[in-house]
């Protein structure tokens, strides 16, 4: 069981990547498409940006359910109630590598946990390169002009 969890966490954080590094490709074709005489560019990046961490922390919150409801890879402590809510909180806390929640996994969920907490810090830190990168790029254009 150990082997199957490392390697579906090992998948998990494949796709975040694929996923995050295609949102970013498309976001940054929009953004060079646009009129950075604009002041809402950057709010608009950091909007797309942040949408595309929701997508990433939903699909987490997914997998805990599919693995939870179909699997007896791992459960969660007992104040956790298995509707999407708590999935969606326990993936969005575990995302942000908060860690602050009502309720823990337990067994192999850990394992997923883990994984999520670093795909999570490492979209978080890409995401936050990308747009210091971009956005600086619009805001030289303005004091150029």
């Amino acid at each position: 069981m150990m082997i199957i969890a490392t390697l579906l966490s090992l998948l998990m954080l494949f796709m975040t990547v694929c996923v995050h590094y295609c949102g970013l490709r498309y976001i940054a074709g929009l953004a060079r498409r646009w009129d950075t005489s604009k002041h809402i560019v950057p709010l608009t990046l950091m909007f797309g940006i942040a949408m595309l961490h929701l997508v990433e922390i939903l699909m987490y919150a997914g997998i805990f359910y599919y693995l939870h409801t179909y699997t007896n890879l791992g459960d969660f402590t007992e104040k956790f109630k298995p509707i999407s809510r708590d999935y969606i909180y326990f993936s969005g806390a575990n995302y942000t590598t908060l860690g602050m929640s009502n309720f823990y996994p337990e067994g192999h969920f850990k394992i997923f946990a883990v994984t999520e907490a670093l795909a999570g810090f490492m979209m978080l830190t890409w995401s936050a390169t990308f747009f210091y990168s971009t956005a600086g790029q619009f805001l030289n254009n303005e004091r150029k002009d």
